[in-house]
């Protein structure tokens, strides 16, 4: 047995710095919240602290010079020399504390307060909570944990010093040990619940802006109000509270009280007109929209646009192909289908060549917006238009040789449909030569391609339209002042919009596309007064769409739809000055048409 003169002098001599985080060790299969504690005594008069550890030994020398044995030898792997952690930290007079749900090991020094943590397998630790490298991963050998030594012992202020030649470790901490009392428990406070109104008077109609002061030390996680209306169009006093509650459950209530005098600012068809936030809807008369004058407009329809419209029979019963016909250019399909099948499906869009002469096609994917899969059709009408404005073309490219058919426009047949789920899908694509393209609904698990040939053409089903449609973008600039007085513009009504007609490649059967589904509208209103509010109108029942006003992004509204044609929608306001405004979208897939767009003026 060593004696401690022996060890001081050894220290002496071949004091190398310690340098790295710590790793601690703990048989792994011990219970939850297993402690093993020893006290550690604090002592001022001892100028320094010393053990010994034994190279690639079990054997280890606590301060007393005293010999015990660590349940693993020490270990060296890759460079790290790992140890006994409970062993070690026993003698060390650590608290040691194994966490079974998380497989982590704490282990205390009670004099100091430090307090580090491992988890096995892992190569991180954390001191006092903050996470730190163990520079190797701690890991469990024949039930005893085994920790990189010098990550272990540096957060408890030891010095590490090697003598190679009698393959010993030893651990020097010098000066005394300072008892430092627990710290103390954080006590929480309860919030404080404030708050502030920009007056204490109002008129009737008057907007009312709420500032929140509340305050907590741990953080506010619900803040509920009452009678915090963005107006009044009564008078008299009306009492506002709002409550607060912390993490931890406290609570507290603040109240005010303000004055809604006799006159009036404001009616409430006035503030709706210029408070109702874009997105968002007011009630309307909507008899009184009938009575508005309505502008008349020539529509532009410039460039090619094949329009494909697949959605009949809209509810998918059957495997099969759903639409065909052969087309090049510029081509845009809107499918809008319901799984009425008892196994989920996938709808693909196949592109084939049938050219005779050879002559391969490139097919490039442009703008693509896909809603749901869903239970809601009208939400997946809005989402997939709103998707589709916001989107840019992909620019994916195909070359299909002659004699081969490939999916495309990969997006659509990645959702899978389920049982009563709806999708919607505004899809665009560019095919350089004629190229029949297919619209195929298959269950989810087959190979589209593999089973085309089999699938019986489905047939119209006569109550919605399927077909080839041209000119499916259509211009329409008015220069004529909007807002002087009150006007609208009708949309997709037949009498001011006229219809698409085309014709259905499978049965042969002339088309007409009834409220424009799929068709890209662009307004260019050069002239709207000062101080316009442009508004939407759903004349034909429910709406829910999405449309972009000068180049942002607006929803039909925001959480919801327009419910029937007593509702509108604000698209847009005009400051004080006269603006050009472009409004761009397209009739959304499980609304109803036709629209009127509102322009009325706010003075």
């Amino acid at each position: 047995m060593l004696r401690q003169a022996t060890i001081a002098a050894l220290s002496a001599v071949i004091a190398v710095s310690l340098a790295g985080p710590s790793g601690l060790a703990h048989a792994e299969g011990e219970t939850a919240a297993d402690t093993m504690a020893a006290d550690v005594a604090a002592t001022a008069a001892k100028q320094f602290d010393q053990w010994i550890i034994m190279q690639q030994s079990s054997n280890m020398y606590d301060n007393g010079g005293k010999l015990f044995l660590a349940t693993q030898p020490t270990t060296e792997k890759n460079g790290v020399t790992f140890v006994a952690a409970r062993s070690l930290g026993r003698s060390l007079g650590l608290r040691i504390s194994y966490f079974s749900a998380t497989k982590e090991y704490e282990f205390i020094e009670a004099a100091t307060g430090m307090r580090i943590r491992f988890k096995l397998n892992s190569s991180t630790y954390t001191m006092n909570g903050a996470k730190a490298s163990a520079g190797a991963a701690v890991y469990v050998k024949n039930g005893t944990l085994m920790v990189p030594l010098r990550s272990f012992v540096a957060p408890f202020k030891f010095t590490l010093s090697v003598n190679r030649n009698l393959k010993q470790i030893v651990l020097t901490r010098s000066g005394s040990i300072v008892v430092q009392p627990p710290a103390p428990v954080p006590i929480n406070e309860a919030p404080k619940a404030a708050f502030t109104t920009d007056k204490t008077e109002y008129y009737v109609g008057e907007p009312i802006r709420f500032t929140d002061l509340s305050t907590d030390d741990k953080g506010i996680v619900k803040a509920e109000w009452t009678n915090s209306k963005d107006v009044f169009f009564t008078s008299g006093e009306q009492t506002i509270s709002l409550k607060v509650t912390d993490k931890e459950g406290l609570t507290s209530v603040a109240t005010r009280t303000i004055t809604i005098r006799n006159e009036v600012m404001y009616t409430k068809e006035q503030y709706d007109l210029r408070f109702t936030p874009v997105g968002d809807k007011f009630a309307i008369q909507s008899a009184n929209v009938l009575k508005l004058p309505v502008h008349t407009y020539e529509i532009e329809e410039t460039g090619q646009q094949t329009l494909i419209r697949a959605n009949s029979p809209e509810t998918i019963g059957e495997e099969g192909v759903y639409y065909s016909d052969t087309v090049s250019g510029n081509v845009r399909f809107l499918i809008h289908n319901q799984n009425n099948r008892t196994s989920p499906v996938r709808i693909y869009i196949v592109a084939t060549n049938e050219n005779a002469d050879g002559t391969p096609v490139t097919i490039t994917t442009g703008k693509i917006g896909i809603g749901g899969p869903s239970t809601y059709v009208s939400a997946t009408g809005k989402m997939a238009l709103a998707r589709y404005l916001e989107s840019s073309p992909q620019g994916n490219t195909i070359v299909l040789p002659a004699g081969e058919s490939r999916t495309t426009l990969a997006p659509v047949s990645d959702a899978v449909l389920a049982t009563g789920k709806v999708i919607t899908a505004h899809a665009d694509l560019y095919a350089s030569s004629a190229v029949r393209l297919s619209v195929i609904v298959v269950d989810a698990d087959k190979d589209p391609i593999a089973s085309m040939p089999l699938l019986p053409a489905l047939p119209w089903d006569e109550k919605h339209a399927r077909g080839t449609f041209e000119h499916g973008d259509r211009s329409i600039t008015i220069s004529e002042p909007l807002g002087a007085t009150a006007s609208r513009m009708v949309l997709g009504d037949q009498t001011y919009d006229k219809y698409q007609q085309g014709y259905d490649a499978l049965s042969g059967f002339a088309q007409q596309n009834s409220g424009n589904y799929g068709v890209n509208y662009k307004l260019v209103l050069q002239r709207v007064q000062p101080n316009t509010l442009i508004a939407l109108n759903a004349r034909g029942g429910h709406y829910g769409g999405a449309f972009l006003v000068n180049g942002k992004l607006t929803y039909m509204t925001n959480a919801n739809i327009l419910s029937n044609a007593g509702e509108a929608g604000v698209l847009y306001r005009t400051g004080n000055t006269e603006e050009t405004v472009t409004i761009e979208f397209s009739p959304a897939s499980g609304s109803n048409l036709p629209i009127n767009m509102l322009f009325l003026p706010l003075n």
